[in-house]
């Protein structure tokens, strides 16, 4: 099922982008080549893709990437979205993001719209953090990680208080969508406990 193409295009216009839908392309070099160049014809000012830039048999972005352009980096510390491309196709920016939906979310969350507002014009790429007390112990692997949340405010306390919002696989679209916040845990940390102070986004497009 074919969520993703919804996700991406209701952030990007949230942000303000225009977007020209491309459509799917096959598992195939020559069909992601075609599809691609469609946005070049288009004068696109950037293109974002999802899907076909890990390491499976069938992941053929990123080698129409450097077939056809130029491949900036690939992979970033992160979880969840580790398999994330950019570079240029035929001098077009494009961000390959990974084909789970909650990584490519995330990835369109980190990456892609601060180079939207970039594009745009705007000073401010990055939202400004929330600070909010964990009211649960967190485990993570190491690597940077944004976790879907749920933050709300103490009415006795006025403190703001964060929890997770259930399961936090890339593929479980259902955690999203309860989720109202994303909780930052910075690299190299893998446990949080109960009461620590952390930063957050809300999700919410700004």
């Amino acid at each position: 099922y074919d969520s993703n193409q919804f996700i991406l295009a209701a952030l990007l216009e949230q942000a303000g982008a225009e977007v020209i839908r491309l459509g799917t392309a096959r598992d195939d070099p020559l069909q992601i080549t075609k599809l691609l160049g469609r946005g070049v014809e288009a004068g696109v000012d950037m293109i974002v893709s999802s899907a076909g830039v890990s390491v499976g048999a069938y992941d053929f972005v990123r080698q129409v990437i450097e077939t056809h352009g130029e491949l900036s980096f690939w992979r970033v510390n992160m979880r969840p979205g580790k398999p994330l491309a950019f570079g240029a196709f035929s001098g077009i920016p494009l961000i390959g993001l990974p084909g789970n939906p909650v990584s490519a979310f995330m990835g369109c969350r980190i990456f892609v719209l601060p180079a939207v507002r970039k594009l745009s014009g705007r000073a401010q790429y990055f939202p400004a953090p929330g600070k909010a007390i964990l009211a649960e112990p967190v485990e993570s692997d190491g690597r940077e990680s944004y976790l879907r949340a749920v933050v709300d405010q103490n009415t006795e306390t006025g403190e703001w208080q964060i929890r997770l919002a259930g399961h936090q696989g890339s593929a479980n679209l259902f955690g999203l969508t309860q989720a109202n916040a994303l909780l930052f845990v910075p690299s190299g940390v893998k446990s949080l406990p109960s009461g620590t102070e952390v930063n957050f986004w809300h999700l919410e497009v700004e």
